[in-house]
């Protein structure tokens, strides 16, 4: 991997721990990050999980274009634990 699209990973996923943090209030562990070829989506796709429980689990996709999230999936038990903080979990920011 070239130096270039490491630094394209890295931000993506600093945006996606930073989106999960302000919009749910999640402290998360990455577990995987991949990019998908340039020539295809500006897209790197986060994973991971709430920090000390990882059956509450999730992908979030980055456009690294734009730096926004543009999908957020999760386990039925992130989705409980989002709405028992009195979120919705389907209400992206």
């Amino acid at each position: 991997m070239n130096k270039e699209d490491q630094e394209i990973i890295d931000r993506s996923e600093s945006i996606a721990i930073k989106y999960l943090k302000e919009t749910y209030d999640l402290d998360v562990t990455i577990t995987e990050r991949r990019m998908l070829p340039k020539m295809a989506m500006s897209r790197v796709t986060v994973y991971g999980y709430v920090t000390g429980n990882p059956e509450q689990n999730f992908t979030v996709s980055i456009n690294y274009e734009t730096g926004k999230s543009e999908r957020f999936s999760f386990s039925s038990e992130l989705e409980s634990f989002i709405e028992s903080k009195g979120l919705n979990p389907f209400n992206q920011k």
